[in-house]
């Protein structure tokens, strides 16, 4: 999960100092990516269930 949150900060760095469009496109991909991850991991921390993690997600 550390590993993780420090990835999402870096990548977050990266994005701001990126000079191009294509770049911050493909930075916002794998930000979008570990996110999900995180999310995955705090959802099996608190043993939530499908229907618990569409609550959780607005779906």
């Amino acid at each position: 999960m550390v590993s993780l949150v420090q990835r999402m900060l870096d990548l977050h760095k990266q994005q701001q100092a990126a000079g191009s469009e294509a770049v911050r496109e493909r930075l916002q991909r794998e930000i979008n990516v570990t996110d999900e991850q995180i999310d995955r991991l705090v959802y099996e921390l608190y043993g939530l269930t499908e229907e618990e993690i569409k609550i959780v997600e607005g779906r």
